[in-house]
């Protein structure tokens, strides 16, 4: 007795290839979508430990922040000076004892409170490429980076070089940095760090948990900036330098800034279509939120009788020393 196998015709075989490539076609942007999505949940996972290590240290020292620099820095004016500083790599004295300046900046004076650099890194933005940043070029080092490291790019500092050049970026209006020379940083009613002194908590950012030192390469290499304030979409607000060095990775947008550092169309950050996403951002009572940069960085007038370094508007999410 024999039985009759009958073969799939081209036809059918032609219709299954395409029911498959359809179907590939409506699910590969969605799993792109559901990764991108797992991403930016890591990130806000991260820098929920990251904004309570922060408040956890401030309550073993007087309900204080750490300064940006902690170690006598040079970028204070404080004499006898020391390294390192924002976003400069010469080693800590003495000598090559790296260890020695683990904690000097903001994000190694936290670590023993999460105990993970890794958590310092956004998802979205991926791990820095050091050697990329670095280059082991003392003099020449890219992004603005002081002399680089002295000794070249080892892989074995990456943890020192993470805890001098946090990923994640600090809200310049509420910490403590740089010299008191009666600037920005020390404007009458700054908190210095100080969380008593913020009038909002809730509703003011400690920082951001995914920037970028500026809008070309530093993205590609994944180097976040420390320290950020706000950016200049409305001219009725104080800017600094026209975009504030408030640089997020939006997920799912691409843009360069052709004209920076220096020139260049005023506006550019609100005409970059970078701005135009969700980037997620810490709170000084230790909540994290994802929120649009049109949201983010509004510029509202003030509230009646008050003024805010000769403005008459303010960025209601940074300036922590008026009440929201």
């Amino acid at each position: 007795m024999s039985h009759n196998r009958r073969a799939f015709t081209l036809i059918e075989l032609l219709v299954v290839i395409a029911i498959i490539a359809i179907l590939a076609a409506i699910l590969f942007p969605v799993f792109a979508q559901a990764k991108e999505a797992a991403k930016k949940t890591a990130c806000i996972s991260n820098s929920k430990q990251t904004v309570l290590a922060g408040l956890m240290y401030a309550g073993d020292f007087d309900d204080t922040l750490p300064r940006h620099d902690n170690n006598g820095s040079c970028w204070y004016g404080e004499f006898p000076c020391n390294t390192p500083d924002w976003g400069v790599f010469t080693p800590p004295a003495p000598g090559n004892n790296y260890d020695a300046g683990l904690s000097v900046m903001y994000w190694g004076a936290i670590e023993p409170y999460h105990k993970n650099t890794g958590i310092s890194i956004c998802p979205t933005i991926g791990a820095t490429n050091w050697g990329t940043v670095l280059g082991g070029n003392p003099t020449g080092a890219p992004f603005y980076l002081g002399a680089g490291d002295p000794l070249g790019y080892n892989k074995a500092r990456e943890h020192y070089y993470y805890n001098t050049l946090g990923q994640m970026a600090l809200n310049l209006f509420v910490m403590d940095w740089g010299p008191p020379s009666g600037g920005l940083n020390h404007r009458q009613g700054a908190p210095l760090g100080k969380l008593g002194a913020i009038q909002t908590p809730a509703t003011i950012f400690l920082g951001t948990g995914d920037s970028s030192w500026d809008w070309n390469a530093s993205i590609s290499a994944g180097l976040g900036n420390g320290l950020v304030w706000p950016s200049f979409p409305n001219a009725a607000c104080y800017s600094s330098g026209a975009d504030g060095w408030t640089r997020y990775v939006h997920a799912g947008k691409s843009g360069v800034d052709p004209g920076y550092p220096y020139g260049g169309d005023p506006n550019r950050v609100t005409n970059n279509p970078n701005q135009q996403g969700l980037a997620v951002f810490l709170f000084c009572d230790g909540h994290v939120h994802p929120m649009r940069y049109t949201q983010a960085e509004k510029c509202v007038p003030l509230p009646a009788g008050q003024t805010w370094l000769g403005y008459s508007a303010y960025y209601p999410y940074w300036t922590p020393e008026i009440a929201n």
